[in-house]
């Protein structure tokens, strides 16, 4: 297959390319600036580039998809490239004739959410809304869990430490619960989540779209703590918080005296609190489908010496 990678540099679209060129699948790429994070051999095995201003560029949108089989779309999380940007992005897929589609997605399960209960996942509901309304492409989306590389705050991620609201704190190796700690968080890194998009991506029934429930593991704070001190040697610092029902409280305050237009000032709160209360959990996985080996958390924290 010849497939469009946009998003093609970020964190997960980079492990996109690397899975479809070992699948000896044909690759392009949409992306503004892609000498600055692709190697000069990823780029010399590329069908081809295509330099965009943004995600509004239509002119680009329609250069990237003409005769490509499928689409997987690499966008990071920002609410104006989940909804306007994909929008834009399948517009140019139903021009072009395309009808595999994989959605910038890789999230907890908000299918069962309602608009208004936490910013950052909106954008998905209304962007499933729009397309199911007007479109004849059915995407895939792909409902994984936290980026271990999130929850870890790795640099170049969303900084996910107590100082928004998040659990592990990188600089003392310590970890905040709320809860009892034996909440299950189900978590993905981002080769795996690559790995995720291209295998559905192959799949005969790819153009009928549709969710999958996919994650590399499911693990307690309590576990995730115990595993890495298995793995470094180091005590971790382990501080229980207060109840989920603190938590709830914590949350909404947050939102009554924040802004919906700076919701990341507190929507790490809203983080934590759909996973330990399970609001959001993904409680029917689609691993065996895939019967795809996936990353241990033994092995993701062996593979980043620097968490």
């Amino acid at each position: 297959m010849l497939v469009l990678v946009t998003g093609a540099t970020g964190n997960v679209g980079r492990f996109v390319v690397d899975g479809l060129l070992a699948r000896d699948h044909q690759v392009r790429i949409l992306a503004r600036n892609p000498s600055s994070k692709l190697s000069p051999e990823i780029l010399s095995r590329l069908e081809g580039v295509v330099q965009s201003t943004g995600y509004d560029d239509i002119a680009s949108l329609d250069r990237g998809c003409a005769g490509v089989d499928a689409i997987i779309n690499g966008y990071s999380g920002q609410p104006e490239l989940t909804l306007e940007g994909q929008l834009l992005l399948l517009r140019a897929a139903e021009r072009a004739g395309v009808t595999r589609f994989v959605a910038a997605c890789w999230s907890y399960d908000w299918t069962t959410l309602q608009l208004g209960q936490h910013e950052s996942y909106d954008p998905f509901i209304a962007l499933q809304n729009h397309v199911e309304l007007t479109s004849a492409i059915r995407p895939i989306y792909i409902l994984s869990g936290v980026f271990a590389e999130v929850f870890f705050s790795v640099p170049g991620r969303v900084d996910f430490s107590p100082r928004n609201h998040g659990c592990w704190d990188p600089e003392a190796k310590r970890l905040e619960i709320w809860g009892t700690g034996d909440e299950p968080w189900h978590w993905t890194t981002e080769r795996d989540a690559a790995e995720f998009a291209v295998e559905i991506l192959q799949r005969d029934d790819a153009a009928e779209g549709g969710f999958w429930r996919l994650c590399s593991g499911v693990n307690t704070l309590k576990e995730i703590a115990s595993t890495y001190e298995t793995v470094r040697g180091i005590k971790v610092d382990v501080e229980i918080m207060g109840t989920v029902g603190e938590l709830r409280e914590r949350a909404m305050q947050a939102r009554r005296e924040g802004s919906r237009r700076n919701f990341w000032a507190y929507i790490g709160w809203f983080y934590q609190l759909f996973t330990v209360d399970g609001t959001w959990s993904l409680r029917s996985l689609d691993n065996d489908k895939l019967g795809m080996r996936t990353t241990t958390l033994e092995e993701f924290l062996q593979q980043n010496p620097s968490i």
